[in-house]
């Protein structure tokens, strides 16, 4: 049997927050998804995605949604409501 680790959910988390707040410093998304185990690499790998956009602000990154992940979030939650039928 293979692991498998969807990431899935957690971005969509990660975007939910960013949705609501426009954007917010990399402690702020972390202490909000307290749930989730968060690190700078799992930033790292949605802005290699092109979900996010990272800036260094002052001592920490400032995570920005990008249309790209706005976009990718909608069809998320929209192949979730009709696998939850």
């Amino acid at each position: 049997m293979r692991a498998v680790d969807d990431s899935r959910p957690k971005y969509a988390a990660i975007m939910r927050v960013l949705m609501s707040w426009k954007q917010l410093p990399e402690s702020d998304v972390s202490r909000m998804l307290h749930d989730y185990f968060l690190t700078t690499d799992d930033f790292r790998e949605m802005e290699d995605q092109g979900y996010i956009t990272m800036a260094y602000s002052g001592d920490e990154y400032m995570i920005v949604p990008t249309l790209l992940g706005r976009l990718w979030l909608e069809q998320y939650e929209a192949g979730e409501s009709s696998n939850g039928i």
